[in-house]
């Protein structure tokens, strides 16, 4: 049972984000949750996105960890917070509402980004690594604000994915908002 809502609540918010759309939650909703889990989702973005995943019962599953401040270079650039099945980092460079989460179902690991308002990209370019490809790939997708692509997975070890959005023009992309933080799938 817990599989087949995952995967319905996958397949309705995959469709709506794939469609540059969000997924609204109501305000009384969004305080910090514990749904059944032992450690509450206390971050607002982070709060949204796992809720509209599913909650507990969805394609993230429970928090195990509460949310970490995540810097780069010393400087503080976002929040994320570790699920039984993967991650979801809010990264604000690429804007003030941008969530990025990974998690990994049945052999594939999913990643997903939104909303990159008030951005919007012609393009988004998606890198990713895990154990058996350690240099690395990436693929171009469609643009918008937001998006979610799969990956068959190749290993057991962690899948960790970034996002780019990019504007194309006559002499190639331009990513003006850089790459967002990480998310990955659980080792």
């Amino acid at each position: 049972m817990l599989s087949t809502k995952r995967r319905l609540t996958g397949v309705v918010l995959g469709s709506v984000l794939a469609l540059g759309g969000t997924a609204a939650v109501p305000a009384a909703a969004q305080t910090p949750a514990r749904a059944g889990c032992g450690i509450a989702v206390n971050e607002a973005h982070i709060y949204q996105r796992w809720s509209a995943l599913g909650g507990a019962g969805g394609w993230l599953g429970c928090p195990t960890s509460y949310t970490k401040d995540v810097y780069l270079n010393g400087a503080y650039a976002g929040k994320r917070q570790y699920f039984t099945y993967g991650t979801a980092t809010w990264s604000p460079r690429q804007g003030p509402n941008m969530v990025v989460a990974a998690w990994e179902d049945r052999g594939y690991a999913y990643f997903n980004w939104g909303t990159t308002a008030p951005y919007r990209y012609d393009s988004f370019l998606v890198r990713w690594t895990s154990a058996s490809d350690p240099g690395g790939t990436q693929r171009e997708f469609g643009g918008g604000t937001g998006g979610r692509i799969r990956v068959r997975e190749q290993n057991t070890g962690a899948y960790v994915f970034v996002v780019e959005g990019c504007d194309i023009g006559t002499f190639g992309h331009t990513c003006r908002q850089g790459w967002t933080l990480k998310a990955s799938t659980p080792n």
